[in-house]
Formats: structure tokens, sequence, C-alpha cells
């Protein structure tokens, strides 16, 4: 089967990663697969995970800046009927790229996942209309990735029996820097008791890595051994400059990180606090690892952890409420063959990858 996954970049984000993941599973399992980006990957944020894809996929970039325009449209259709495919599955939102090309082209097959709630993720009011008919008429298939996210399609377009896929991922390996990495964090810990959070995400209000901080310094001012390792980007923007100087000094920002998987195989605990979210790759990649998720109960995540059983969530977005949750996590911490479990009985890529070949060659 020949199929192109497009998005718009392959930048640090988790829709972005699970785009490789997905890519590399399809390839993997014999399929012609290419992934095409809409953006130009010559600016490097544009390009993260592009070095993640297995060699034996295609990779094209439209070489396109910003903004949307009819002409750029064009540049996009005239690569995907060149290469004449079976499958344009579309990411995030992309689908305005190809309106034309679903309405025209029946013999290939469109699918959209979306990768968070309604609301964040359909564009305006207008290309929610748009939207709508490509969806009704089947054009363009949509896919949720979490029980909130289906309920939050349906409320929001008044259609039913939207497909489902959970997120899947790989289980991260050990790069050749783990022993460094390991070395990182032991310079970070006052002994060997010393707990291990780590929390991995771009700087965004949609993150409220506030409340975190906030909880954290609680708990440094309760004498608390621990230290808390952030990773991800625009931590040196000026709202995360503020953020960090208000941070106690065991936490740390380490910027963007392309060997993640090294850092969750030396962390004792993953956290979010987000205030929604779809269903967040960097919470499954914490899960494949043994890492003891502690979460806000936002968005898909209730669908991923079991409060108490495979990790903990905060009821609310309280600082009180997330510091008493990681006073749960040290009370009863979780055994990592659990959590282990629960991913791959849940969220492997294979699983995921299989349900998406399903809705690839379903009539």
């Amino acid at each position: 089967m020949k199929i192109i996954q497009l998005i718009y970049a392959l930048g640090s984000g988790g829709a972005e990663k699970f785009v490789v993941n997905l890519s590399n599973e399809l390839s993997e399992e014999g399929h012609d697969v290419t992934v095409c980006t809409i953006l130009t990957d010559k600016n490097p944020l544009y390009s993260f995970f592009k070095k993640g894809l297995n060699p034996n996929i295609k990779f094209h970039s439209c070489q396109l800046e910003p903004g949307f325009s009819l002409k750029k449209t064009k540049t996009v259709a005239d690569f995907i009927l060149s290469e004449k495919p079976d499958i344009v599955h579309c990411h995030l939102n992309v689908i305005p790229y190809i309106y034309k090309l679903a309405f025209f082209h029946k013999e290939i097959r469109f699918i959209h996942t979306i990768h968070n709630i309604a609301e964040h993720a359909s564009g305006g009011k207008f290309q929610r209309h748009i939207n709508k008919f490509f969806y009704k008429t089947r054009r363009i298939i949509p896919i949720t990735i979490s029980k909130i996210c289906q309920q939050s399609f349906e409320h929001s377009y008044h259609l039913n029996d939207i497909a489902r896929i959970d997120n899947g991922c790989p289980i991260p390996e050990k790069t050749s820097r783990f022993n460094d990495v390991k070395k990182e964090i032991d310079s970070y810990r006052s002994d060997n008791n010393t707990k291990v959070f780590l929390h991995v995400a771009r700087y965004d209000p949609q993150k409220n890595q506030t409340l975190l901080i906030d909880a954290f310094n609680i708990l440094n001012k309760e004498n608390m051994n621990f230290t808390l390792l952030c990773i991800g980007r625009d931590f040196d923007s000026n709202e995360g400059v503020k953020l960090q100087k208000k941070a106690s000094y065991n936490i740390h920002f380490l910027g963007a990180k392309d060997n993640v998987g090294d850092y969750l195989h030396n962390a004792d605990a993953f956290c979010l606090s987000s205030t929604f979210e779809g269903l967040p790759i960097s919470l499954i990649e914490a899960m494949a690892c043994g890492v003891t998720p502690i979460c806000t109960a936002v968005g898909g995540i209730p669908d991923v952890v079991t409060d108490g059983e495979t990790g903990y969530l905060c009821p609310t977005l309280s600082v009180n409420d997330y510091v008493n949750c990681i006073h749960r996590y040290l009370q009863n911490p979780l055994s990592k063959a659990t959590i282990e479990s629960a991913f791959r009985n849940s969220f492997s890529m294979e699983k995921c990858a299989n349900k998406y070949l399903d809705i690839y060659t379903q009539q």
C-alpha cells in the first residue's frame, strides 16, 4: 500500500513524533511510506524529528513558509498527485490543503487524525462547516485519539460513530548517550535517595508549567529530596525565563532533547500539569519505560492512567491538590512492571498501526 503522511512539519511536538513512529511501523510492515511536510525543512524548528525516520521512508518537504494560501494548496496537491498514493493520512489542521483533492479524487482515501479536543483542533467556525461536509460525506475519514477527543468531536460536529484509535508509541530506546545522561542526572541528586521527576513538554500555557513549578517549590520548602528535570523548547521565552527564575535550586531546565528515552529510563516519575490534552505521546512513552505518571486528570489522560494503579491523577488544577498527588506517589510507589504491562496491553505502536491499517483498507 502506498501511503503519504501529511503534516505541517516534523518539529518537537507529540503529533510530529507520532507521525514518525507510525510511519516507521508501517514501513517495517512492508508498506511504501512517504512523509510530506508543508513547511520548509530548512528551518531546524520544523525538522527536529526528521532524523528519526527509517532510511527506507521517503521524505518530501513542500518548502513553504507559514501562512495559508490557495497557491500553497496547489504546491501540496501537485506533489500528492504525482505520487499516486492509495492513502493520504493528514495530521493536525492540514486538511484545508487537501479539500479540492478529497472532493475530486475518490481513488485516494483521505484520513484525518485529530490530535486534540475539537475546540482546539478544528480551526474557526467557517472551517468547521467545511470540515463537517467532508467528514459527513466520508470524503475525509476523521479519527480521534482518546475518549474525550471523540466525545468533543461528536458534540462539536453533531456526528456519531466517529472512529477512535488511541495513540501508541514504540518503547523508547537507550542511545549511545545513556551513560552520559545517567552521570548528568546523578549530578543533580543530593544522594542515592533523591527522587527524579521528569517533565517533557514545550513551554506553553496549555502545559500549565506555573502549577508544576509552584508545586515543586512547596515540596522544596517541605525539604523533600527530589530533582525535577524539565525538557522542552521555549523555556527561553520571556515568560519561560520568568518561570525559571522562580524555580527552586533543584529544578533544572534542560531545553529540547532528541534522546528523551535516556532521561525516561533514569527517571522515577513523569509529571504533566496540563489544562487540556488530547492523548500525550510523552505520557505513553513514560509508561513504556515503567515510569510512574503524575498528571492532571484532563483530556485523554484518564483514558491512559488509572488513579492509584498505573499512576496518579490530580482531580483539579489546584497547586495544593497537585502537591498532595505527589505525596500519594511517595507514600505508595507503583510497580514498574505493572506500568509497563499497561502500556503493552493498550498502547504499543504495533497495535496502533494495525488499527490504522484497518481504517485504510475499509471499503
